[in-house]
């Protein structure tokens, strides 16, 4: 009768597992713990540097500890100055337009002139600085809207025709006397003639917006 051999079922062991003891297994989940800590505490180094940062975009402010929150916020300016700050927008957006439209360009170097006009008339830079800060504005705003208006005082002298003539300076000369009291023509001539182009430029502008407006399509949701 033959005896059945007991046969041990072996499986290769690779070389890993071979020189793998209880303590190398041990020192790897410890490794990869520590790994996951300071992942951990990296995102939260991270998260709480963005959000002291941008907490404005969330929280505007806070009451007695009560948050008041960035939505609250825009929903009662909405409702207070939402109609009237879309018109703005909407202005600002057709000029832009209008400007880009007939192929107006400003440069850096005609708003420095301008800038440099402005600073002159304060009578200091420091002066004209401490009025930018007193509107609650910066110089790059400041170069920004004086970039607008140029833009806009190209699109009315290139669409519209403004001509001061020699009569119509007499003619305001001659009305305001009394504020030109012991004073020839001659000597205020370019300066009337300056204040009669403003006041054309300004009448031809709101002439110029009146027809961009009523030819525009613009749609309200508020």
């Amino acid at each position: 009768m033959k005896t059945k051999k007991n046969i041990k079922s072996s499986k290769a062991v690779s070389p890993i597992e071979e020189n793998s003891s209880p303590t190398s297994n041990y020192q790897g989940k410890n490794l990869t713990f520590s790994y996951k800590l300071i992942l951990v505490i990296v995102l939260g180094v991270l998260s709480y540097m963005l959000a002291t940062k941008y907490r404005n975009l969330i929280v505007v402010g806070t009451v007695n500890n009560m948050p008041v929150s960035r939505y609250e916020l825009n929903r009662v300016m909405a409702e207070k100055y939402g109609k009237q700050t879309f018109e703005d927008l909407v202005n600002e957006r057709l000029l832009a337009q209008e400007i880009k439209k007939q192929g107006i360009v400003i440069t850096e170097e005609e708003v420095k002139v301008e800038v440099d006009k402005i600073t002159k008339e304060y009578g200091s830079e420091e002066n004209f600085k401490a009025a930018l800060e007193q509107y609650g504005l910066t110089l790059e705003k400041a170069k920004e809207s004086i970039r607008k208006n140029l833009g806009f005082k190209k699109l009315v002298e290139k669409t519209s025709k403004i001509e001061i003539t020699d009569e119509a300076v007499k003619k305001y000369f001659d009305d305001n006397k009394t504020i030109y009291a012991g004073k020839k023509l001659d000597e205020v001539k370019d300066s009337i003639k300056d204040s009669l182009y403003q006041q054309e430029l300004y009448q031809k502008s709101q002439e110029l917006f009146t027809g961009v407006r009523q030819s525009a399509k613009v749609s309200s949701f508020l």
